[in-house]
C-alpha cells in the first residue's frame, strides 16, 4: 500500500517513489466559479507527495447529480493552474500556446462532474500513471442528507468513478460564506488526513465515502465521526417559481401559484378576500376540486405555456437539518465535527419482495 498520493499538476517528484495517483474531477461552486477550496486542497495533496490530475466543468453544475449532457459535444481545454484567478474565473490560454500535460488542469465545456470523471479516467491523462483514487470536490457547501447526496454533482462525480471501477471520495467544505485563509487551510489539511486514512484502511464493503468538513479554525482538533445519511423528503414544491407570478409567504410551487386568477393561500384558505377552492371546494361560486395550481373557473383558459425558473426555497430543509438526530451527517457537521459516511453506489432492492405479483381481478 502506498504511503502517500502524488500531486500531478506539477512534475512528479523524481526523488520520491510514486505514491497514490489521484484525480480531482470536480470542484465548482454555483454561479460558474471555481471553488475557492480547490487550490488549497490540491496544494495540500502535493505537499504530502500525492499525484493529482484535475478536470473541472467550465460552468456551474450544482444539483446535477451523476448526469451526462448527451446533446452537446465536450471541449477539454488545458489551462495552467496559475491562470485561475482569485474570483474563481480563469484566463483562456492563447491558441498558439502548447499545453503541458504535466502541469495543466483541464476545463471541460459542457462537462459535468460525471463526464469529468469519465474523461479524466479514460481520455485526458493517458500519459500519467493509472488513477488509484478519485476525489470529487471540495464542494463549496455541505452535502448532507439523502436529497443533497442524490442531487449533488460532487457526490455524482464520485458515483461515476465507482462505476468506472475506482475507489472514490466526495468532499464538501461546509460553508458557502467567505472563509479566512487559515480556516480553509485547516479544512484542507484535515481532509487530506481523512482521505489518507480511508484509503489506507478501505473497508471492502464501501464503494465511496462522503465527507463533510465544518469550516472552523479548530477543525483539526474536533472529532471525525462515522455517520449515517439523514433521510429527507420534500414536503412541498419549493425548487421552482413560476415567472410572472407572485410568491406568497416565500413559498414556491403548488402553494404559491395562481388558482382561479388568485394566489393560492393554502395556509389560511384565503387570498385577496376570495376563498381558495382547495380548502372548501368552491371558488367564485363554482365547485372546483383540487386544481394543483392550474387556472380553472377563473379569468379565461389556462395558458398553453408556463415559464418556471429555479428558485429554491430550502428553509424547511435547513430547519430539519438543524434538528437532525445525533449520528447523522447533518447533525455532525452542523455541530462542528467532520462526518464520514460510507456508501454503496446503488439503489438496492427491498428484500423479501420476490416471486409472482398477484394482480387484483
Amino acid at each position: 500500500m502506498p504511503d502517500r498520493f502524488t500531486a500531478r499538476c506539477i512534475r512528479p517528484y523524481q526523488s520520491r517513489p510514486r505514491g497514490l495517483n489521484g484525480l480531482v474531477p470536480w470542484a465548482l461552486m454555483p454561479h460558474t466559479r471555481l471553488s475557492p477550496y480547490l487550490r488549497p486542497l490540491v496544494d495540500t495533496l502535493q505537499e504530502k507527495g500525492h499525484q493529482v490530475s484535475v478536470a473541472i466543468p467550465a460552468s456551474s453544475r450544482s444539483w446535477i447529480g451523476k448526469a451526462h449532457i448527451i446533446e452537446a459535444s465536450l471541449t477539454a481545454t488545458y489551462v495552467h493552474r496559475d491562470s485561475f484567478n482569485a474570483d474563481g474565473t480563469w484566463n483562456e490560454p492563447e491558441s498558439e500556446c502548447e499545453s503541458n500535460p504535466e502541469t495543466d488542469w483541464v476545463v471541460i465545456r459542457n462537462g459535468t462532474p460525471a463526464s469529468c470523471a469519465q474523461l479524466g479516467l479514460y481520455n485526458l491523462f493517458t500519459d500519467r500513471a493509472p488513477i488509484d483514487l478519485v476525489i470529487s470536490g471540495p464542494n463549496h457547501g455541505r452535502n448532507a442528507s439523502t436529497i443533497y447526496n442524490l442531487s449533488s454533482g460532487t457526490v455524482g462525480g464520485a458515483l461515476e468513478a465507482v462505476f468506472c471501477g475506482k475507489k472514490a471520495i466526495a468532499i464538501s467544505f461546509g460553508s458557502k460564506d467567505e472563509q479566512p485563509k487559515d480556516v480553509i487551510d485547516a479544512a484542507a489539511r484535515l481532509a487530506v488526513r481523512v482521505v489518507e486514512h480511508l484509503y489506507s484502511h478501505w473497508d471492502e464493503r464501501v464503494e465511496l465515502y462522503n465527507i463533510n468538513v465544518p469550516m472552523r479554525v479548530d477543525v483539526e482538533e474536533r472529532p471525525v465521526l462515522y455517520t449515517r445519511t439523514l433521510p429527507y423528503y420534500w414536503n412541498r414544491g419549493c425548487l421552482y417559481a413560476e415567472e410572472g407570478k407572485k410568491v406568497v409567504n416565500g413559498v414556491n410551487g403548488v402553494n404559491g401559484v395562481h388558482v382561479n386568477g388568485e394566489t393560492n393561500g393554502e395556509t389560511n384558505g384565503e387570498t385577496n378576500g376570495e376563498t381558495n377552492g382547495e380548502t372548501n371546494g368552491e371558488t367564485n361560486g363554482e365547485t372546483n376540486g383540487e386544481t394543483n395550481g392550474v387556472l380553472v373557473n377563473g379569468h379565461g383558459p389556462a395558458p398553453r405555456q408556463r415559464q418556471f425558473k429555479w428558485s429554491a426555497d430550502l428553509s424547511d430543509m435547513k430547519k430539519t437539518l438543524q434538528e437532525s438526530e445525533v449520528g447523522t451527517d447533518a447533525h455532525t457537521v452542523l455541530n462542528g465535527s467532520t462526518s464520514v459516511t460510507a456508501l454503496r453506489a446503488n439503489f438496492w432492492h427491498v428484500p423479501d419482495l420476490d416471486g409472482p405479483l398477484h394482480l387484483d381481478s
